[in-house]
C-alpha cells in the first residue's frame, strides 16, 4: 500500500536542466512544486554538457551589436535538420530561447552572457549564452541553488517514478461520443524503497532520454549502440515507457546528439566545439586528415569512430588554447592532461606515435588551405587564422552525448496521442519530449538540447495548472558564481 498522497500544482519527474528551469517558472508564478530526481546528487545531462544555451533576439546580443530573433533562429534549425521538424513546436520553442535568457538573468539572478565571439556550426548569428564560467557543471549548480532557495518548490531526492495516476474525464463537448478518457492526476513513486503516491493538477515528464537503453538504441539508433555514452546512466527511457501506457505518440526517435571531441578512453572530458571553429583541424593515426572539421559537433562523431581505433588527433596552437581556455568542457580536458603542448609538427607527431611525414604534409596542406580559404582535400569552408607553432594536441572520440527522440508534445508541451488528441494534465520536456534536431546525428544545431529543455520547460510550466493570481517571487539575492 502507498502512503497518503502529497499534492502540488505541478509534479515534475526529474531534476534536470527541463525539470529545474520549469520548477523556478511555475514557482516564479505562484504555483506550488514538487520536484522528484532520482539520484539529486548524481550525474545528468547538463552536469556533462558545455552549459550553452541559444537565446535570438536577446538584449545581450542588442548590447553586443547582433540583430536576431526567434524566426531567424527557427530557420537555422529547420536547415539543419533538413525540414524534418514540427514547425509549430519549433516556433514556440525558438520563441522562448530570449525569454528563458532574460527570466534566468532577472527572476532568477543568475551571471548570464553572450558568447559574442562564436559564431557556432549551423548559427548564422552569435547567439548562445552562459554563465561565466561556460561549464554545464556551473549552470546546474546555480540552478540547483535556485532551486534549493525556493520556498515554494520542494525536491524529492532518492524518487524513481513508477506509473502515472489518472482519473476519466468525459470528452469535451460536441465531441458526439460519450466516450471518456484519462486524464493525468499525479504520479507513483518509489521513496528510498517506499511506494507513495503524489496528486497534482499537471505532471512533468523530464526524466531524460534514451541513451542508456540498450534495447531503445537497438530499435531506434542502431549505429550509436555501442558508442561510448556520456550522458547519464539513468537516460533509461522511463518517460516513454510511462507515455506509451497511455497511448502517446513517439516522434523523431531516430535523432542523437553525438560528440566528436570525447577524449578517450572514458570520455569523462571533452575539448569542446569551439576549437574547429577558431582554426583547429583533424588527423586520424595514420596522420591524415579524414573529414571537413568545420561540420557540426555532432555529426562529426561518426566520422571520428570510422577512423583506424575510433580516435582522431585534434591539432590547434596557442591562440586557439588560449581562446578556449575559458570554456568549461576545453578547461577541465586540458586541467585533466589530455591536452600535449609541441614545438613543431614533427615533435607533436613523435609525442602521439603517428607517421612523422604524413602528419608535417596534412599540417603543410591544411595550412595552404587556411591561407587561401580553400580546402580542396575535403571541402572545409570556415577557417580561422593558420596555425603556428608551438602546438597542441589531443586525442579525441566519438561519443552518444543524448537521444533526441521522445514523446510528441505540442506548442503547449503537452504531451499527444496517437489519435493526435491530448493527454490532459501530462507535458514532457527535455530529452523525454520529441525535440527540433530531425533523424540521425547531423540535423543537432549546437544548443538545440538546452533550447528544447529551456523552452518547453517555460511552456509548460506557465501552461499548466499555474493560478494566475498568485503573485510573483519577490526579488532574490544574485547566486554566488
Amino acid at each position: 500500500m502507498s502512503t497518503p498522497t502529497a499534492q502540488a500544482d505541478l509534479l515534475i519527474a526529474g531534476a534536470g536542466a527541463a525539470g529545474m528551469m520549469a520548477a523556478l517558472v511555475a514557482a516564479h508564478h505562484g504555483a506550488s512544486v514538487l520536484l522528484l530526481e532520482r539520484d539529486p546528487g548524481g550525474p545528468s545531462n547538463l552536469l556533462v554538457s558545455g552549459g550553452l544555451f541559444p537565446g535570438a533576439g536577446t538584449r545581450f546580443q542588442a548590447a553586443a551589436g547582433i540583430h536576431d530573433s526567434a524566426e531567424q533562429f527557427a530557420a537555422d534549425v529547420h536547415v539543419k535538420a533538413a525540414g524534418v521538424v514540427d514547425p509549430p513546436v519549433l516556433a514556440a520553442i525558438a520563441a522562448q530561447g530570449a525569454p528563458a535568457v532574460h527570466f534566468l538573468a532577472d527572476a532568477v539572478q543568475m551571471p548570464i552572457k553572450l558568447l559574442d565571439g562564436l559564431t557556432a556550426p549551423g548559427h548564422s548569428v552569435p547567439r548562445l549564452h552562459a554563465t561565466p564560467g561556460e561549464s554545464g557543471r556551473e549552470l546546474h549548480r546555480l540552478l540547483r541553488a535556485a532551486v534549493a532557495a525556493c520556498e515554494r518548490i520542494q525536491l524529492v531526492g532518492d524518487a524513481e517514478v513508477l506509473e502515472l495516476i489518472t482519473e476519466t474525464v468525459p470528452q469535451a463537448a460536441g465531441s458526439g461520443t460519450s466516450q471518456t478518457l484519462p486524464r493525468v492526476s499525479g504520479l507513483q513513486a518509489s521513496i528510498a524503497g517506499h511506494l507513495r503516491d503524489f496528486g497534482g493538477r499537471a505532471v512533468l515528464l523530464a526524466t531524460g532520454g534514451f541513451a542508456a537503453n540498450a534495447a531503445l538504441l537497438g530499435q531506434f539508433i542502431p549505429e550509436m549502440r555501442d558508442a561510448l555514452h556520456i550522458g547519464a546512466g539513468i537516460n533509461d527511457g522511463r518517460a516513454i515507457t510511462l507515455g506509451l501506457a497511455l497511448e502517446a505518440e513517439l516522434a523523431f526517435m531516430q535523432g542523437y546528439q553525438g560528440q566528436g571531441h570525447v577524449n578517450p578512453p572514458d570520455g569523462r572530458t571533452r575539448l569542446g566545439m569551439s576549437l574547429p571553429p577558431h582554426g583547429a583541424f583533424m588527423v586520424n593515426r595514420e596522420g591524415l586528415r579524414f573529414v571537413a572539421e568545420d561540420i557540426g559537433p555532432s555529426e562529426l562523431a561518426a566520422f571520428v569512430l570510422a577512423q583506424p581505433g575510433g580516435v582522431a588527433l585534434e591539432v590547434f596552437d596557442a591562440r586557439i588554447h588560449g581562446l578556449a581556455i575559458t570554456q568549461g568542457p576545453y578547461r577541465e580536458a586540458f586541467e585533466s592532461g589530455h591536452v600535449i603542448q609541441a614545438d613543431s609538427p614533427g615533435e607533436l607527431a613523435q609525442h602521439f606515435g603517428i607517421p612523422q611525414q604524413a602528419f608535417e604534409n596534412s599540417f603543410s596542406r591544411f595550412t595552404q588551405a587556411a591561407t587561401t580559404g580553400s580546402d580542396p582535400d575535403w571541402g572545409r569552408k570556415r577557417f580561422g587564422l593558420p596555425l603556428r607553432p608551438p602546438l597542441y594536441g589531443a586525442w579525441v572520440t566519438g561519443a552518444l552525448a543524448h537521444t533526441q527522440g521522445g514523446l510528441r508534445v505540442d506548442a503547449n508541451a503537452r504531451v499527444v496521442r496517437r489519435d493526435g488528441s491530448v493527454i490532459a494534465g501530462l507535458y514532457a520536456a527535455g530529452g523525454a519530449a520529441a525535440s527540433i534536431s530531425g533523424l540521425g546525428g547531423s540535423g543537432y544545431l549546437p544548443g538545440n538540447g538546452l533550447a528544447q529543455s529551456f523552452g518547453l520547460a517555460m511552456l509548460a510550466a506557465r501552461h499548466a495548472a499555474l493560478r494566475p493570481t498568485a503573485q510573483p517571487l519577490p526579488p532574490r539575492s544574485p547566486p554566488r558564481v
